[in-house]
């Protein structure tokens, strides 16, 4: 099988170098040379190929194909002038605002763990999940109206012990 390649190669390498110049560029001409004859020799079945030649130059094609759509796509999104890492903006909260954040959600469930267990999840379902006052009723087994008074109790009893200002608009919708 050696022979075969060496062979090939003999015979098609500097025909297949120059088609891969045509087809991509200097600098990588070689590495597409070489990968194509690479290719052909891990083929599981070399002499079951009718045309040695069409099949390397096919897969000089498409390896020369493969290199011009990574060099579009790089140059699509690689800025024209160098980033600097100080322009770089992490998405994510800083780390002390996500400290304060906890803080405040440990303080919030604090005070609400303070309610009666049907009062907590009357004002969960209604405020955080967004249910009606019907739905909150029916999922917890009470009247509608018992509903409505848990959840307002609930908030008397958060804005009594964090006040309007810590709640926000978030939760008063």
């Amino acid at each position: 099988m050696n022979t075969l390649l060496d062979k090939l190669f003999r015979r098609h390498g500097k025909e297949l170098l120059a088609f891969a110049e045509r087809q991509s560029n200097v600098t990588i001409a070689e590495d597409i040379t070489q990968e194509a004859f690479l290719r052909l020799m891990q083929h599981p079945n070399l002499t079951a190929i009718e045309n040695h030649r069409a099949y390397l130059f096919k897969t000089a094609a498409n390896l020369s194909k493969n290199a011009y759509d990574h060099e579009q796509v790089r140059l699509r999104y690689t800025p024209d002038e160098p980033v600097e890492l100080e322009q770089l903006v992490c998405p994510l909260p800083a780390p002390e605002t996500t400290v304060a954040i906890q803080q405040q959600l440990e303080r919030f469930l604090s005070v609400l763990l303070q309610l009666p267990e049907v009062v907590q999840h009357a004002f969960i379902l209604s405020k955080l999940d967004g249910l009606s006052y019907p739905e909150v009723a029916e999922a917890l087994g009470i009247s509608s109206k018992s509903a409505q008074r848990y959840v307002f109790k609930a908030w008397q009893h958060l804005i009594q012990h964090l006040g309007h200002d810590f709640l926000g608009d978030n939760l008063t919708r």
